[in-house]
């Protein structure tokens, strides 16, 4: 089973980021960062808040944002009011524009190389099984730091 899931995941996410790129000219980096800059207040967050978000290490999303700030997606400065020393993201027009222009097609991939073949209850029962899955390893991670 644990093979299995491992050549899932990698075959789903090389095909779905293989139409990412043809559709949108966006690696799977660049649009799960857009995708959660799009989902924040204003399209801003703090960096470290949005690498936690993403369960990704700081330095990893200091590179992906530097490559997407040089092609125009994101900027990156310092806070606001109140704590002035906090790097923050935020998308830009383009970057928001790149994102909506990717979402349609991107959800389309995904449901294409992963859902089809499954039945309504069996989508259902799988995201209640994945859900579990997700907690407990959220739980169990935060528990080994």
């Amino acid at each position: 089973m644990w093979q299995n899931f491992i050549v899932l995941g990698e075959i789903v996410r090389r095909e779905v980021g293989r139409d990412l790129w043809a559709d949108a000219q966006l690696s799977e980096a660049d649009f799960t960062v857009l995708a959660q800059l799009a989902s924040a207040p204003e399209g801003t967050m703090r960096s470290t808040g949005c690498a936690r978000a993403l369960g990704w290490d700081t330095g990893r999303l200091s590179h992906q944002l530097r490559r997407m700030e040089e092609r125009g997606l994101v900027r990156r400065g310092r806070g606001e009011a109140g704590d002035g020393r906090a790097a923050v993201v935020a998308l830009t027009d383009e970057g928001r524009t790149a994102y909506r222009k990717a979402l349609g097609p991107h959800l389309r991939s995904a449901q294409s190389w992963f859902t089809e073949a499954l039945d309504p209850e069996q989508l259902d029962h799988l995201d209640t099984t994945l859900q579990t899955l997700l907690d407990h390893v959220q739980k169990k991670a935060e528990h080994s730091k």
